[in-house]
């Protein structure tokens, strides 16, 4: 099995398990979870979804938000910014707006009128 083969399989599993949902996890804490080099873990990360670490974690946040939000429409925009791993509703609201272009509300209201 090739490198990237690897990396992808740990990855993969690593993203079917939610290990993004944990709020302080950095590059590092990733690369040693799946034995990975940080710098490589990074390119490859770069390479495989056109996204730096950060703007890739806020991605299967955000989705995993909008998951939630369909699911449990009664519950806060801040309780479910803080379970899918963003400290505060702020930042959530702001990473939302970058990848959706709209604001989590006006998704939420969209999704449910919809």
């Amino acid at each position: 099995m090739k490198k990237n083969e690897a990396v992808k399989i740990r990855l993969d599993e690593w993203v079917q398990n939610k290990g993004y949902l944990n709020s302080r996890l950095t590059i590092i804490q990733l690369s040693k979870i799946i034995g990975i080099n940080r710098t490589y873990l990074s390119n490859h990360i770069n390479k495989t979804y056109g996204l730096n670490f950060n703007l890739w974690l806020n991605h299967l946040r955000i989705e995993e938000a909008k998951k939630i939000i369909l699911q449990s429409p009664a519950r806060s925009l801040a309780g479910i910014a803080e379970q899918v791993g963003f400290t505060d509703l702020a930042h959530f609201s702001k990473q939302f707006k970058l990848h959706e272009g709209i604001s989590p509300s006006e998704w939420k209201k969209n999704a449910l009128e919809g």
